[in-house]
């Protein structure tokens, strides 16, 4: 079964991209049982933060990022160049590095296993998580508490509640006594509080409602209406704001309400809480302007990775079990290629080393590639982009460019015209693996294992080629 996924962050979208995709629990709910619904998806888990979107697909569906689009109704025009799409094990290493922290703005940043956890947990709630996509989230959370616990990251707790904290910290001098309001009870502005509390501040928290026994507020905290949150900005310090509202908290037209604003306020939603134009009145941060703390040492980046390098093996080795459980092996079928047409699309190395390969069965190979890393002697090579028709009257066709989307094409068209077709950087959209061939006299050996172990495929073909050459 394929693993997909696509994704935009803070280090490929700013804000006002990512907002767009942004979702809250019950628009997320919603948006997985209408993809659940949608051919060729077998499983599927949204994760929505405030520094990314991440769509995570098992089966055969289509590219994640054109149904995360289409499921928000935002054009894929618009957003097609903030997404990057991994596929495999690619897809699942990323997941574990993103829960591990590495890809945060602040590194090892401790929100990120919750809400991955959380995301999961959605999923398995509206029955759209798989076996697969629920056995990678479990060892991804189980990675981010290992690298939580087994790693000491020199700023000690980071998060994005302690960054609002030092931020404050800077605009305001030191926070003992300074009056802050805090919109927002949710976790992320419970934690915000809680610290700002630690740190000295006199902090309040706006209520909807409260409920006795039921109704969290962090220890030595006061409580403001939330409907009462303009008139309490009067004379405070500093105001954050963290909710999962779709409307603006604070608009500009309520600030200038104000006779006595506060010096700064810092937005901790996406979408934004607080109207971008209050920035005119008062100094305001953002999600993106709280910056990061810092790229790690080497050490700390080195042991994270090894975390998640352990915990994504310990993955690949259940889906190995699993597959050899459920999946019939691809059967060896040798067939003559003299004189028949296969299109090889791609001219990079890889591409190169098929082009060698295909050269000693008498084929005909029409190449479509800008460039190409290899003699174009005897080759059909047209020096463009591959566009759908280009695997017209082909008996053989193999993917083999640097990009997903161009693979992903490739292979649909194929299946499409039922034409046996090897994808270079995905297992699951291959109809045939292309093997490591080893010869000998009048003998002729290929070697495939699932398309996934390239190294074991290489020391069986080195044996093969050895024992071949003993026999002749």
């Amino acid at each position: 079964m394929m693993l997909m996924m696509s994704g935009l962050d803070c280090h490929r979208a700013p804000l006002d991209q990512r907002q767009r995709l942004s979702f809250s629990q019950a628009l997320a709910e919603e948006f997985l049982h209408w993809l659940h619904a949608q051919p060729g998806v077998e499983g599927c888990v949204l994760l929505s933060t405030c520094n990314r979107t991440e769509l995570y697909i098992s089966g055969s569906a289509q590219t994640p990022w054109r149904l995360l689009c289409r499921g928000a109704g935002v054009p894929e025009g618009e957003m097609e160049c903030y997404f990057t799409t991994r596929c495999g094990m690619d897809a699942a290493r990323h997941l574990m590095e993103v829960t591990c922290g590495l890809h945060s703005q602040i590194l090892g940043e401790d929100q990120i296993i919750t809400q991955v956890r959380k995301a999961m947990e959605l999923a398995q709630e509206a029955k759209t998580a798989d076996p697969t996509l629920s056995a990678l989230f479990r060892a991804a959370v189980t990675a981010g508490k290992r690298a939580r616990t087994e790693v000491s990251v020199s700023r000690g707790s980071p998060s994005m509640g302690s960054r609002c904290r030092d931020i404050l910290s800077r605009e305001l001098g030191l926070l003992e006594g300074k009056r802050i309001l805090v919109i927002g009870n949710g976790q992320m502005g419970r934690l915000a509080a809680q610290l700002l509390q630690e740190a000295g501040a006199s902090v309040n928290v706006t209520l909807r409602t409260y409920r006795h026994g039921e109704t969290v507020v962090p220890a030595g905290c006061g409580t403001v209406n939330y409907e009462d949150r303009v008139a309490a900005m009067e004379n405070i310090d500093a105001l954050v704001s963290a909710t999962t509202s779709p409307h603006y908290t604070l608009t500009a037209q309520q600030l200038r309400q104000v006779q006595n604003p506060p010096k700064v306020a810092v937005d901790l939603a996406v979408p934004r809480d607080i109207d971008p134009e209050c920035g005119q009145l008062i100094t305001l941060y953002d999600t993106d302007s709280l910056g990061s703390a810092g790229p790690g040492s080497p050490e700390e980046l080195e042991a994270m990775r090894a975390i998640a390098a352990q915990e994504l093996e310990r993955f690949a080795q259940w889906q190995r079990r699993q597959e050899i459980a459920q999946k019939a092996p691809k059967f060896p079928l040798f067939i003559d290629l003299t004189g028949k047409k296969v299109v090889l699309v791609g001219g990079g190395t890889i591409a190169a080393r098929r082009i060698a390969t295909l050269r000693l069965f008498g084929c005909e190979i029409a190449v479509i590639a800008p460039e190409l890393k290899c003699s174009p002697e005897g080759l059909h090579w047209k020096q463009r982009e591959y566009v759908p028709g280009d695997l017209e009257g082909a008996c053989l066709a193999i993917a083999a460019t640097d990009s997903r989307e161009v693979n992903h094409q490739v292979g649909v068209e194929a299946r499409e015209l039922g034409i046996p077709v090897s994808v270079a950087d995905c297992e699951g959209e291959c109809t045939f693996y292309f093997p490591a061939i080893c010869t000998g006299e009048n003998l002729i050996a290929g070697v495939v294992s699932g398309g996934k172990d390239h190294y074991r495929t290489a020391r069986a073909a080195k044996a093969i080629r050895r024992a071949l050459e003993e026999l002749e």
